[in-house]
């Protein structure tokens, strides 16, 4: 983790792996994003990120960082403030920006996807975790956009 860097952006679904991180490793990554998305300006929303071309970062390593649209939501929340200055919260990143966007350049990716032994299914927070594990529960049908949310359902409801 020492000399990790974002060498670039791609699509959610390209072929880079997303590592388990410890909580240690969680922040260190969330620092190098928010600090790629203070140098260049970037904001976008979730949908964004886990839709756009170049909406999902690549390290170094070979490695991505994937996120759920609540999650991303809440990274650049807490990155930005509103017009009068006001906090943000994460439904305010949560689906499109439309005109207000502003995604990275797509630019080819140097470094090749790493092999991960274990990959994780991405970055969430509590919420989202509760509402998959209560639709398990309630052995209801899970409906959503979040690629995130889809992965994690699959393999909590396959480990039950």
């Amino acid at each position: 983790m020492e000399n990790l860097t974002v060498v670039g952006w791609t699509y959610f679904d390209a072929p880079y792996k997303t590592k388990k991180l410890n909580r240690e490793e969680v922040g260190i990554v969330i620092s190098l994003i928010e600090d790629e998305i203070a140098k260049h300006h970037y904001v976008f929303s979730g949908e964004e990120h886990q839709n756009a071309l170049t909406g999902m970062p690549v390290f170094s390593d070979g490695t991505c960082f994937r996120a759920s649209m609540r999650s991303w939501g809440g990274l650049m929340a807490s990155m930005y403030r509103g017009a009068d200055g006001e906090e943000l919260s994460y439904m305010d990143f949560y689906m499109s920006l439309g005109d207000a966007s502003n995604l990275p350049e797509y630019v080819p990716i140097d470094v090749p996807p790493a092999e991960v032994e274990d990959e994780s299914v991405g970055a969430i927070v509590k919420a989202d975790r509760e509402m998959v594990e209560q639709a398990i529960a309630l052995d209801m049908e899970f409906m959503t956009t979040d690629k995130v949310l889809e992965k994690l359902f699959k393999k909590l409801k396959q480990e039950k």
